[in-house]
């Protein structure tokens, strides 16, 4: 019961990032998105990432959200680099 649990709210994480780096890809923009709240997001992820490689390893169901949720950034800071770029010129 308790890897269900796990299982599920692994998933739930994964792809509660996903929505908002769609938006970000629809729209070509990520205005509206603080930069903090992103390097927050980021750090916690790249902590959890290595945490769990030195606890268990790559083969861990765990790995799924994290790699999920890093992905999802990658695209959000892309768009907030973007952004910053054009409201410089």
């Amino acid at each position: 019961m308790a890897d269900f649990i796990g299982w599920v709210g692994s998933i739930a994480f994964a792809f509660c990032g996903l929505p908002q780096a769609w938006e970000c890809f629809k729209n070509r923009s990520a205005k509206g998105i603080h930069p903090v709240f992103v390097g927050l997001w980021l750090i916690g992820e790249v902590c959890y990432v290595v945490s769990v490689l030195m606890k268990f390893g790559w083969v861990n169901w765990m790995m799924f959200n994290y790699m999920a949720n890093i992905f999802s950034i990658a695209v959000i800071i892309f768009y907030l680099m973007k952004d910053t770029r054009s409201a410089g010129k």
